[in-house]
């Protein structure tokens, strides 16, 4: 009997180890938010107003391609890769990002006001 149980132990440890393995190694999601060259849209939920611009992703940074920005403002943001797609903060506001089709789309939170949704935000590639 203790023999049995033993063996019943072990063999539930294994298919644990095993899936756990499995678990692990798998392969990142392909959602992640891709290279290449985007147009970013903004559109603000109380007002409707509506900005576009031109951005490049190289890994895990989005560069802004405008110039004259504001002085001081930064051009990069870093990209946070979640499983549905990704999300970045800038000017203080988080823009979080899932995967639609070919492009991706979310909403625009404003942080200082505990992540209230202050419009959506979209990422179209370009060619």
């Amino acid at each position: 009997m203790k023999t049995r149980i033993i063996t019943a132990l072990t063999a539930v440890f294994v298919a644990v180890a095993a899936l756990a393995a499995t678990t692990a190694t798998a392969p990142e999601a392909s959602a992640r938010v891709s290279s290449g060259k985007y147009t970013w849209t903004t559109t603000k939920t109380l007002t409707g107003a509506k900005g576009s611009y031109p951005v490049t992703i190289r890994g895990n940074v989005l560069t802004l391609n405008i110039p004259g920005v504001i002085i001081g403002a930064s051009k990069h943001a870093r990209i946070h890769q979640t499983r549905s797609g990704g999300f970045f903060d800038y000017g203080g506001n988080r823009y979080v990002l899932r995967k639609s089709g070919r492009k991706y789309v979310g909403e625009e939170l404003w942080l200082t006001i505990n992540g209230a949704v202050v419009g959506r935000t979209s990422l179209t590639p370009r060619r």
